[in-house]
């Protein structure tokens, strides 16, 4: 059965839960790697280095004088086993669990869970007897202690400096300074090293990466279980003194969130529903800071600033989100925050709408949280900005400049940089170079100073010229529209009228850049040229540039990136105009709003949907594309239907 016949026949979305580390275990409904970042545990380092250490478990089930497997696994000519024809129901969340049925009887035996310690690199797997029979386990968990953006081969484990060990009530496996424990519950753990060779992960050859791995098994477990009996299985990167402590902490977390099962609840209701939302917006937060999706991001600022609101809603949100903006602070140099963070001292300072975010959301925070929020948490805060703000205006360094004419931010032509969101750069070249005065960058801007002459003293005002550049800056953003269309950008003096959906991100922002006859012509021509069940375009199906699908090699992707793709996280934006020009007619309002989160919500209702992903083709969109768990895309649509609560009456 190929990839695609897989997909049709389970789902293709992807179950995902992580720690506060960025560690995270991850896989698919019919529990087969297709994926070089699929697997059991991968620890999360405070650095954003993450460690793929257990790939996954052979799972060989005897009973009555039968023999066969649970597991699944690709090779490049073969599917072997074929575990997953022995699947008969799953959930994703609030966790993923799996329910197996005999071959012969097809009558379900056996329940199968993933879960995380969401304080420690540690994942917990449980085997529950659902039957009326005993049946024996032997497993063999299989190792890969690498990078996670990496394969690796048996030649890396021969030549490795390693230790392998039987403990008390498991087992204990480093290599070249990577450690990892093995616990179980009951059962006999033995010494049995073998080889898994050449086993292949199909999604990372289409997307052009080396896609087969050697898995190291040292490892056999056999367990006999009764009816109603549950075995453990934990896997962690640190000592577990008391087993049965650990797994009461992980089981109590999860309880928690609601539950579904194979028999008698297949589906969350509504209020549930919005709990697990929430759960899919946690798996996000580290410490101080937020995951911009999973597996390959680690944490951008952009990402960060756009979904904030989000965290508004959370319990303790007034914390989390001031711990954020704190952790911020103190990366911002000269005037700008960065748009990528990754391990220590790789930060990178190419963005200006990042900066921008974190200044509107520091004051839509302000005013979210006006009731509680302390005269110091408010001065300090504002204070940012206006370090922001200053930098802006004086700093001659920056890789963009004030036009003093219209108050609007450039970008230079010749500073050859990807300042925007759309900042893929192919060969050292920005592919969309948005250079001049693009849109929801005047927008950013304009929003910025707006805040500012409400909350800053006059001195400040007229220090800096913050009014005289408000009434510049309305001005100019006529000649962004020409009585049809919204101008991606002006460049030499002349507006681009290239339809993408960046002026929708302008006229969703708090201070309106136009009158209600433009927002309405820029909503129409969005539902008609950018719209999709899944998020909006990136760009227009009507321009040359448009790529229908976003696949292939690194390079075939990134064409496609900014050329058509569907980004989900527009739909924030987009309701926030439809918001605008619905205003007073809640119902329209209301079935508009429904309309853009219902395939999402329906698949997250079923427990068939892990998280929500950062893409979708630009043309019949129905695989999730990108990251398969994106924090502004989870973000867009719990936003979405906090303002649907709101217009019920539930908020």
């Amino acid at each position: 059965m190929v990839l695609k016949e897989l997909f049709q026949s389970f789902t293709p979305y992807e179950w995902i839960l992580s720690n506060k580390f960025g560690g995270y275990t991850y896989g698919n409904a019919f529990l087969a790697n297709s994926r070089k970042y699929h697997g059991l545990l991968i620890a999360g380092k405070e650095d954003g280095e993450r460690i793929h250490l257990v790939n996954g478990v052979e799972e060989k089930v005897s009973f009555s004088g039968f023999e066969f497997f649970l597991d699944t696994n690709f090779y490049k000519d073969i599917i072997y086993p074929e575990g997953y024809k022995l699947i008969k129901e799953f959930f994703y969340r609030p966790y993923p669990s799996f329910y197996f049925c005999y071959p012969q009887s097809k009558d379900f035996f056996l329940e199968k869970t993933i879960k995380m310690d969401k304080n420690k690199n540690t994942t917990l797997l449980s085997y529950k007897n659902i039957s009326l029979h005993p049946f024996k386990l032997e497993l063999r968990p299989k190792f890969t202690f690498r990078n996670h953006h990496t394969v690796q081969f048996e030649r890396s484990w021969r030549q490795a400096k390693k230790e392998i060990k039987i403990l008390k009530n498991g087992a204990f496996l480093s290599k070249n300074g990577i450690s990892l424990f093995i616990f179980i519950t009951q059962g006999k753990i033995f010494i049995e090293e073998i080889f898994y060779y050449q086993v292949y992960y199909p999604i990372e050859e289409i997307r052009g990466y080396e896609a087969t791995e050697d898995l190291f098994s040292p490892f056999k477990i056999e367990v006999e279980l009764n009816p109603n009996q549950i075995f453990y299985l934990i896997f962690s990167e640190t000592f577990i003194e008391n087993i049965n402590k650990e797994i009461e902490i992980i089981e109590k977390y999860y309880k928690n969130y609601p539950q579904l099962n194979y028999t008698t609840k297949k589906f969350f209701n509504y209020n549930e529903y919005l709990k697990i939302l929430e759960s899919m917006i946690e798996d996000f937060l580290i410490k101080d800071n937020i995951i911009a999706g999973f597996p390959w991001f680690y944490c951008w600022g952009r990402d960060t600033f756009i979904g904030l609101p989000a965290l508004f809603y959370l319990k303790n949100g007034k914390e989390i989100t001031y711990n954020i903006f704190q952790k911020y602070k103190s990366y911002l140099k000269n005037g700008l925050i960065p748009n990528v963070i990754e391990k220590k001292g790789n930060v990178n300072y190419n963005s200006i709408d990042a900066t921008l975010w974190f200044g509107l959301r520091i004051f839509q925070y302000i005013e979210f949280f006006k009731d509680i929020i302390s005269n110091k948490e408010k001065k300090e805060l504002i204070e940012i900005i206006k370090e922001i703000i200053t930098q802006f205006l004086t700093n001659s360094l920056l890789p963009f400049r004030i036009d003093w004419e219209d108050g609007f931010i450039e970008i230079p032509e010749n500073v050859n940089l990807a300042l925007t969101w759309m900042d893929v750069i192919i060969d050292g070249i920005p592919l969309t170079p948005r250079y001049g005065k693009p849109i929801e960058i005047s927008a950013l801007w304009y929003n910025l100073l707006k805040f500012a002459s409400k909350y800053f003293e006059n001195s400040f005002l007229k220090d800096f010229k913050i009014n005289s550049l408000i009434k510049k800056q309305k001005r100019g953003f006529l000649k962004y529209f020409n009585g049809e269309l919204w101008a991606d950008r002006i460049f030499k003096n002349e507006p681009i009228f290239k339809v993408r959906p960046n002026y929708i991100i302008a006229l969703s922002l708090p201070f309106d850049i136009g009158d209600k006859t433009s927002l309405l012509k820029g909503l129409e021509i969005a539902k008609k040229e950018l719209l999709t069940p899944y998020g909006l375009r990136s760009l227009s199906p009507r321009h040359p540039d448009f790529r229908k699908k976003y696949f292939g090699s690194q390079y075939m992707r990134d064409l496609a990136y900014h050329n058509g793709t569907v980004w989900v996280w527009l739909l924030y934006p987009y309701s926030e105009v439809l918001k605008k020009v619905y205003k007073g007619k809640k119902r329209i309002l209301l079935e508009e709003l429904d309309t853009l989160v219902k395939p999402f919500r329906e698949r997250i209702l079923s427990g068939k949907m892990g998280s929500i992903p950062e893409l979708y083709d630009g043309e019949n969109p129905y695989y999730p594309k990108g990251t398969h768990a994106q924090f502004w895309s989870v973000a867009a649509i719990f936003l979405i239907e906090k303002e649907i609560q709101k217009l019920q009456g539930g908020l």
